[in-house]
């Protein structure tokens, strides 16, 4: 079997579906991207059983073929090409030759029956949402999901859908980032899930790209399902029971302190400078309506001060420097509420003025 396509038709659906690929792999065809021609559509798919990728693209090509390839070899040889070169693939039993130009390639192959797939999703929800809404509330809150965290159900980012409302949740453990945005779903019971931290980077890719102003997620209880465009990604869901997030929210707002988040930032920034690399505590004490901001490490110390408003009370407290500043990256206000723990409560919240969307914890430290 011989097909021929351009070097412009495999490259953007194979850069899309490439990154699902490991280098190291449980079985040899994972390794490999499946490639499917029928009706004028190239589809390319990956999969690592946990993740599923498919994009596709229309070509010249009427024929109806399929095949399976090392995808990283794919890749390597085509992105150095121009984008005009006609590739032609020479499909044996067990091989696969290419030819570009001038040169030839030989590489192994497997059945294309043989490709391992997710299931299909039966019995799903349907929420349909805005994708400039969902890319905003995936990227002000995934920054706080746990990375290789012995409890999985912290190594994704929760998804609570009700009937009027769409809530995600990270945390590892330490911080932890809210965001709610109102909107009419058509459900007759919440419905929530754990999605893993690799499909939540595939998805943020995919959402970060131009394409249709709404799309649709499909929920069923082990699968998480989105079509935009050309491209599909099917991810096993998390199994788990996130933990309950409203138990970490303040209840009591008397230490609650207003500051210019551009100046905390700026005053946390040159703080960092002299934060010791083991802990990366930073200690504020509160005192007089001034925020002072102390840092220390083997090389110097930094002192840093700025203006609170309404805050008179004096409280010494000491938080991992990198979550603050994380925190006021994503916060886009001019100023912030921030409410300091007391006796009933020992976490920091932190959200914008006037941004009832986006809510950030802090748990203190000692240094």
């Amino acid at each position: 079997m011989n097909t021929k396509l351009s070097v412009k038709e495999l490259l953007e659906p194979l850069q899309t579906v490439i990154s699902v690929v490991e280098k190291k792999q449980t079985l040899p065809i994972l390794s490999h991207v499946l490639i499917q021609l029928k009706d004028n559509l190239l589809t390319l798919t990956t999969t690592d059983m946990e993740i599923e990728i498919r994009a596709s693209q229309i070509v010249k090509t009427q024929e109806e073929i399929s095949f399976t390839i090392y995808a990283k070899d794919l890749i390597d040889i085509i992105k150095k090409l121009p984008e005009c070169t006609i590739i032609e693939f020479i499909i044996k039993s067990s091989k696969i030759y290419i030819k570009a130009n001038k040169n030839s390639f030989e590489l192994n192959t497997f059945n294309h029956q043989d490709f391992p797939s997710l299931p299909k999703i039966e019995n799903s929800d349907i929420i349909k949402i805005k994708r400039y809404v969902l890319k905003d509330l995936i990227e002000n809150t995934s920054f706080s999901m746990g990375n290789q965290d012995i409890r999985a159900y912290l190594n994704g980012l929760y998804l609570e859908v009700n009937k009027n409302s769409i809530t995600i949740v990270a945390t590892d453990g330490h911080r932890l980032s809210i965001g709610k945005v109102k909107q009419d779903n058509n459900l007759p019971n919440k419905k929530t899930v754990i999605l893993p931290r690799k499909a939540v980077l595939e998805l943020t890719k995919l959402l970060n790209k131009n394409g249709h102003e709404e799309i649709n997620i499909h929920l069923s209880n082990n699968y998480f399902y989105l079509i935009s465009d050309n491209t599909t990604i099917i991810s096993r869901l998390i199994d788990g029971n996130f933990p309950n997030y409203l138990q970490v929210l303040p209840t009591n707002f008397d230490n609650t302190t207003i500051i210019n988040r551009l100046d905390f930032l700026n005053a946390l920034q040159q703080a960092s400078i002299f934060v010791e690399e083991r802990t990366k505590g930073v200690k504020l004490v509160f005192k007089d309506s001034q925020l002072h901001i102390f840092s220390h490490s083997e090389r110097g110390q930094a002192k840093t001060q700025i203006d609170t408003k309404n805050f008179n009370k004096e409280i010494e407290i000491a938080f991992n420097i990198h979550y603050l500043i994380s925190i006021l990256d994503k916060l886009h206000t001019n100023e912030i509420n921030i409410v300091l723990p007391n006796e009933e409560s020992q976490s920091c919240l932190l959200s914008g003025i006037n941004d009832d969307i986006y809510q950030y914890v802090v748990m203190p430290m000692r240094i």
